[in-house]
């Protein structure tokens, strides 16, 4: 039997995931908390400000699938979340917080 990547909904915190995010693009990261930029995906700390990537999101997971089973076999304790989902969450909360 061998094992394949599917997705799995679970209940999380947008915070917690905006303060611990790797978002890797084409070529390189960023870090969600601080925006550092040229981030390389073998990290496991951002440079700048030192928060530790609890979280990976890949901005087009189709090309990248090979860099996920190659990060989860290296690093098993980190997540992978869904870019879109990140945004739109992020983004509502923003909106909230800004409304208040």
């Amino acid at each position: 039997m061998s094992e394949q990547f599917i997705r799995v909904y679970q209940n999380r915190n947008i915070k917690d995931i905006e303060e611990h995010l790797l978002a890797y693009g084409d070529t390189s990261g960023s870090c969600a908390k601080c925006n550092a930029l040229d981030l390389k995906l073998a990290l496991t700390k951002c440079p700048k400000c030192g928060t530790y990537f609890k979280f990976v999101s890949f901005r087009n997971i189709k090309v990248h699938l090979p860099k996920v089973q190659k990060l989860k076999s290296d690093r098993p304790d980190v997540e992978i979340v869904d870019f879109d989902d990140f945004k739109r969450m992020s983004g509502e909360r923003k909106a909230r917080e800004f409304l208040k």
